[in-house]
């Protein structure tokens, strides 16, 4: 099967030090959530078009090419997993933040659920567990190969669950994901093949998981507690460091929900999956816990009131520019209409800045997933809640496609 170049509607709007573009994939016309989005070994920004509003859609890969503009329509990957959308069981419907890129230009994924069974409006796993149609069959672990556009099914990992976010120790050859609903730990060796479920560790599921530059893998529990697995160890152990979280709150539902490294690897930037809006730096190295430093909401006005709705300020799409600086999107509760931002935040002096309101007319996100640079300095962030689905492409003034400003060095592992 070869790839094909397809159609994309794109409208740009100024911005900041430069320009947002907006590019809809016009021939998904169904898909509606972008949420696996990565830089692949090659420079090319991979995507995974995820269908989880309509019955039967299955996850679609497609690839980007910074130096061309072109959006190429690569796979459709649940019948590729013997998964057939119209099968009857909810459906390979997505790749969360489960699309990882190897050194070897290869892309490790992992599946997730949510979406209805082919004519179906809509699906819920616990109603569906036991029902022997309906009920999804499991996240199929698999590599993508771009040079042959084929996909290399290992099988289901987790069982009648989805995989909600996964982290790739190449040196290892381990991945370390989380499952949904249930919340379990697994790992899975891609040498041996083996699957292990390391257990449950909460009711609240992260939606990250990340390495530190010697392999060890991090999550939290539920209030927020940073939990270690360290290198080749099959356990799972909590450390006496905690994100950040209001005073009054004992930080409940602080599971994260994206989390970068620094250009330099010394450390990392998280926000929460939870009501407290907070950014945060994690430095796994500093002594046996590590330690965390809060550097208080996001954005906005001091005083405006801790949500009662999780989703009402989505702080998401963290990905660090060439200028040093940590951009990233968030929904302004305490405007009415709320407005939808890019921002960007210096580690150096802990200033914020509106980069530009993600408004295209009269359209701005749904939400915003995740981010990732490509080898010249843009950055991309994956749009989700909207038909047909998206990206949005910061593009700082100056970029070209003579000069790189990234490499793969600087390209992460986990989703």
């Amino acid at each position: 099967m070869l790839p094909s170049v397809g159609t994309a509607y794109r409208e740009t709007i100024p911005a900041l030090g430069g320009r947002l573009e907006m590019i809809v994939y016009s021939d998904l016309p169904q898909h509606d959530s972008t949420w696996g989005l990565t830089t692949g070994k090659d420079g090319r920004i991979y995507i995974a078009a995820c269908g989880e509003s309509t019955g039967g859609l299955s996850v679609f890969l497609l690839r980007y090419h910074p130096e061309t503009n072109e959006l190429e329509y690569l796979i459709e990957c649940g019948p590729k997993l013997g998964e057939p959308p119209n099968n009857g069981h909810a459906t390979q419907s997505k790749i969360h933040y489960c699309l990882l890129p190897g050194t070897d230009g290869k892309l490790y994924c992992a599946t997730h659920a949510s979406g209805p069974p082919w004519g179906d409006p809509f699906w819920s796993p616990w109603n569906c567990w036991d029902e022997t149609t309906k009920v999804f069959p499991g996240s199929h672990i698999f590599i993508y190969d771009p040079e042959t556009n084929s996909i290399t099914d290992l099988g289901v990992g987790p069982k009648k669950e989805g995989s909600r976010a996964l982290a790739f120790d190449e040196a290892r050859q381990r991945l370390y994901g989380i499952t949904w609903p249930r919340n379990h730990f697994y790992i899975y060796d891609l040498d041996t093949r083996e699957y292990q479920d390391v257990g449950r560790f909460g009711d609240i599921n992260p939606q990250a998981v990340w390495l530190d530059r010697n392999g060890n893998a991090y999550t939290t529990d539920d209030y927020g507690f940073i939990l270690r697995c360290e290198a080749g160890s099959d356990d799972l152990v909590r450390l006496n460091t905690q994100v950040p979280h209001m005073p009054h709150r004992r930080g409940f539902h602080n599971v994260p929900y994206d989390v970068v490294p620094s250009l330099d690897w010394s450390c990392f930037y998280g926000t929460d999956y939870g009501y407290e809006s907070f950014l945060w730096r994690f430095d796994p190295y500093d002594g046996p816990a590590g330690s965390v430093e809060s550097y208080g909401r996001a954005w906005g006005p001091p005083d405006f009131p801790t949500e009662h709705a999780l989703e009402a300020t989505q702080v998401r799409g963290l990905v660090f520019g060439a200028d040093e600086k940590l951009y990233f999107t968030m929904s302004a509760s305490w405007e009415t209409p709320r407005v939808k931002y890019l921002l960007r935040f210096d580690p150096k002096t802990q200033a914020r800045e509106v980069v530009c309101p993600m408004r295209f007319g009269n359209h701005q996100p749904g939400a915003v997933a995740s981010a990732t640079p490509d080898y010249y300095g843009n950055l991309y962030f994956a749009g989700a809640g909207d038909v047909p689905t998206r990206m949005y492409v910061y593009r700082p003034d100056g970029v070209t496609t003579q000069k790189t400003l990234f490499s793969w060095k600087d390209i992460k592992q986990w989703g």
